[in-house]
């Protein structure tokens, strides 16, 4: 793999994993950062707030070097790391992976929180569609409008750029890391246009 490529995913995976009459089930999604994850998660417990615990963990960054995970009140390393533990096993990043579990009446004991968790994490992963992504980065610009010709003209030229704008008139553009420098760079010989960082 290149340096700005790594294994990913592009959409929700869920699953569904029973243990002596708890629910567990499994959320594998594709996060952006730290933030986005933390936004995520935080949904999840809104959406399931009448769960007993929303477990989780996530690995960002091409190295993979970002990693962290959540017990959410289960015992130490039981529910969190083996969810962190699939993820890393599958070499996957810029992923998260919520567990949420409905108690079924019966302790699992840490074998078998760690099994459950662990196991709702990998059905999900088992059913994902694994593929090498490229690293994007996004640029957000603005022109007087009656420059914007010059900004779609430039951006009709570019090779694996896509861009979008807004009502405000605001232009976000992605492309790949590798030529984000050279991009902005060649962006501001555009007249009126201005770099929103």
């Amino acid at each position: 793999m290149q340096a700005n490529t790594y294994l990913g995913i592009t959409k929700l995976y869920t699953s569904e994993y029973k243990a002596s009459g708890s629910k567990f089930y499994g959320y594998l999604f594709p996060v952006e950062s730290a933030e986005d994850f933390d936004i995520k998660i935080k949904e999840y417990k809104s959406e399931f707030a009448d769960a007993t615990h929303v477990c989780s963990g996530c690995v960002i960054g091409v190295d993979r070097k970002y990693q962290r995970c959540s017990d959410d009140g289960e015992p130490s390393n039981s529910s969190g790391r083996p969810i962190l533990n699939s993820l890393l096993s599958a070499e996957i990043s810029y992923v998260g992976c919520a567990v949420v579990r409905y108690y079924g009446g019966k302790k699992l004991g840490i074998p078998g929180l760690i099994e459950a968790y662990g196991g709702a994490a990998q059905l999900c992963i088992n059913d994902a569609v694994i593929q090498e992504l490229v690293l994007k980065d996004s640029i957000l610009c603005t022109v007087r409008s009656d420059m914007e010709y010059h900004l779609y003209n430039f951006l009709a030229r570019q090779k694996e750029v896509t861009y979008s704008r807004n009502a405000v008139g605001q232009f976000k553009i992605v492309c790949s890391t590798s030529v984000t420098a050279e991009l902005q760079s060649e962006l501001k010989n555009i007249p009126t246009l201005a770099l929103i960082l």
